[in-house]
C-alpha cells in the first residue's frame, strides 16, 4: 500500500465547502491537499442552478471572502450575474456552470494547493482522539495519506463516521431525510416566449403555497438578471391528468441567465433515500433519470419556449440535500436561522432560506402538514451567525467539518446546506484547520479573536455589514 508524502491540511471532499476550504487553507500557509472522488472541484455548484443566500431580504450580503470573489470572477468574464434581491426566495445570484468550474480551478492553483481527483477516502487512521492519516481508493489501489489537521467536506461526515464520531442523520423522529433530487440543463429554449405565457397566465406563476416570501410578479421576472421561474401548476395538472407526467411535484423550477438560451432545470424528486446507501443511490440515479426524461418531454409538449429544447446535461450525481448531522458543541437550531441569531464565537453568516422540501406524504414539516409533493420555505429577512462550535466534532482532536453537515437539526439544515453557506463554511474550516496547524494546536483551542481576525483579513463576512448592501433591480 502506498504511503503518500505528509500535508499540513486535507480536505476530503472538493465539493461547494470543500472547494473553498482547500483554497482557503493554502491561502493561509498550509501545504494543503483537497482528496475528490470526481474529475474537478466545486460539487454540486457546478450543476446549473442560481445561488440563492448570498444575501439575506434586507439585501445585506452575507457571503463574502472567497466565495464572493469567486462570484466576482465569473461576473466580470459574463460567466456570472451580480446579487439581486428576489420577493419569493429572497436573492438570486446566477451562474455559468462551466465558467465556474474553470474559475474555481484556476483560483484554487493560484492558491497553491494540491489535488488528489478519482480518489475516494474508505478509513482513517487514529491514534487516540487524533485522525493520523486517511487511507483512499483510487485506479492505484489503496494509499495512504497522512495529515496534520483533516477537513470533513464530504456532505455526508463520512470522515467522522469513519473515525468513530458521532452523529445523527435526518429527523430526530425516524431519521427521515429530505428527499434527493436531480438537476439538468437544456438548450435551445426561447425563455421570452416562456416569460410571455406566464404574463398572459399569471396563475402559473407559482402561488407562494409553502413560500414566507410573495408571489412573483411577471415584471420583476423580465427586469431580474438570472431571474429563477417557479410554477407551471396549471400544465402540470394538465400533464398528470394525461397519464403524462407522475413526478411527486406539483410545480418545477427553471434557472435563466440573461441573453442565454441555456436553462437548468429543477423538477426531480424521490423519497426515502438514505444519500449513505450505495443501493438507495443506485435507485436514485436510476429514478431520477427516468423523471428528467419525463420532464424533458413535458416542457416539450406543454410549456411554451420549449418546443425545440434539448437536453445539454444531466448531473453528474443525484443532489442530496440531507444525511449525517454530527454532535458539535453546539447544535444550530432553525428558532437561531430564524431570528437572525449572532453569537460570540461566529464565523460567518448564513442567509440561504429555511428550505425543507417534504421529508415524506402525510408528515409535519414545520408544524405544517405536507403531502410530499412541496416545500416548506422561509426566506430569511436577517442573516444569521453560525458559531465556530459547530464545526468542531465532539470527540475528535484534529478535525473540523464543513458543508451541509455541521451541527444543526433538521430543520436548521433546511438553510446551512445552501450553496453560500457551505462556501462560507468551507472558507472557515480551510482557515481554522490552517491556523491550528501552524499553532500545533487542536482547532478547538484556536483562540477566537485569531480566526475572526484572520477571516475578516481574507475579505469573509463575520458580523453582518451595513456598509455591504445590495439594493433591489427597479
Amino acid at each position: 500500500m502506498r504511503m503518500r508524502k505528509e500535508f499540513d491540511v486535507v480536505v476530503v471532499g472538493g465539493g461547494t465547502a470543500g472547494a473553498i476550504a482547500a483554497i482557503a487553507a493554502a491561502r493561509t500557509g498550509a501545504r494543503t491537499l483537497v482528496v475528490e472522488q470526481y474529475g474537478t472541484i466545486g460539487g454540486v455548484l457546478t450543476l446549473g442552478q442560481s445561488l440563492l443566500g448570498a444575501a439575506d431580504n434586507e439585501g445585506y450580503v452575507a457571503l463574502g471572502g472567497i466565495g464572493g470573489e469567486l462570484f466576482e470572477r465569473l461576473a466580470a468574464i459574463d460567466g456570472g450575474t451580480r446579487t439581486s434581491i428576489d420577493s419569493l426566495l429572497g436573492s438570486i445570484t446566477g451562474q455559468d456552470p462551466e465558467a465556474l468550474k474553470l474559475t474555481l480551478l484556476d483560483m484554487a492553483a493560484e492558491a497553491g494547493v494540491n489535488f488528489l481527483l478519482h480518489s475516494f477516502v474508505v478509513d482513517v487512521l487514529k491514534d487516540g482522539d487524533r485522525i493520523c492519516a486517511v487511507t483512499v481508493a483510487n485506479k492505484a489501489g489503496l494509499e495512504i495519506i497522512p495529515g496534520r489537521t483533516f477537513v470533513d467536506c464530504s456532505g455526508d461526515a463520512d470522515l467522522v463516521a469513519r473515525a468513530g464520531g458521532r452523529f445523527t442523520k435526518g429527523r430526530p423522529l425516524d431519521s427521515a431525510t429530505q428527499p434527493v433530487s436531480a438537476i439538468f440543463r437544456l438548450g435551445s429554449v426561447d425563455v421570452a416566449a416562456t416569460l410571455d405565457y406566464l404574463e398572459a397566465n399569471p396563475h402559473d406563476i407559482c402561488d407562494a403555497e409553502g413560500f414566507s416570501g410573495s408571489k412573483h410578479t411577471i415584471e420583476h421576472l423580465r427586469s431580474t438578471p438570472a431571474a429563477q421561474i417557479v410554477g407551471f401548476n396549471a400544465l402540470i395538472s394538465q400533464a398528470r391528468a394525461a397519464g403524462e407526467w407522475d413526478v411527486p411535484v406539483e410545480w418545477l423550477t427553471i434557472y435563466t441567465l440573461p441573453g442565454r438560451s441555456e436553462v437548468g432545470i429543477n423538477a426531480t424528486r424521490v423519497h426515502g433515500i438514505d444519500g449513505t446507501d450505495p443501493d438507495d443511490l443506485t435507485r436514485a440515479e436510476i429514478e431520477t433519470q427516468r423523471q428528467v426524461a419525463q420532464v424533458t418531454r413535458f416542457l416539450r409538449k406543454y410549456v411554451p419556449g420549449f418546443e425545440r429544447a434539448r437536453l445539454l446535461a444531466s448531473s453528474y450525481q443525484v443532489g442530496i440535500r440531507e444525511t449525517r448531522h454530527i454532535e458539535g458543541n453546539y447544535t444550530l437550531t432553525a428558532d437561531d436561522v430564524l431570528a437572525g441569531s449572532d453569537f460570540e464565537d461566529q464565523i460567518g453568516r448564513g442567509a440561504y432560506p429555511l428550505d425543507i422540501h417534504d421529508v415524506k406524504p402525510g408528515t409535519l414539516v414545520m408544524n405544517r402538514n405536507v403531502e410530499g409533493t412541496g416545500i416548506t420555505y422561509y426566506s430569511l429577512p436577517r442573516s444569521y451567525g453560525i458559531p465556530v462550535r459547530c464545526l468542531i466534532p465532539v470527540g475528535i482532536e484534529n478535525l473540523v467539518v464543513a458543508g451541509r453537515s455541521i451541527s444543526a437539526t433538521h430543520e436548521a439544515a433546511g438553510s446551512i446546506r445552501g450553496q453560500a453557506v457551505c462556501m462560507v463554511t468551507g472558507h472557515a474550516a480551510g482557515t481554522l484547520a490552517a491556523l491550528a496547524t501552524a499553532g500545533d494546536e487542536a482547532p478547538a483551542a484556536v483562540g477566537i479573536d485569531t480566526l475572526q481576525a484572520t477571516l475578516r483579513d481574507q475579505g469573509a463576512i463575520v458580523d453582518l455589514d451595513p456598509r455591504r448592501r445590495v439594493m433591489p433591480v427597479r
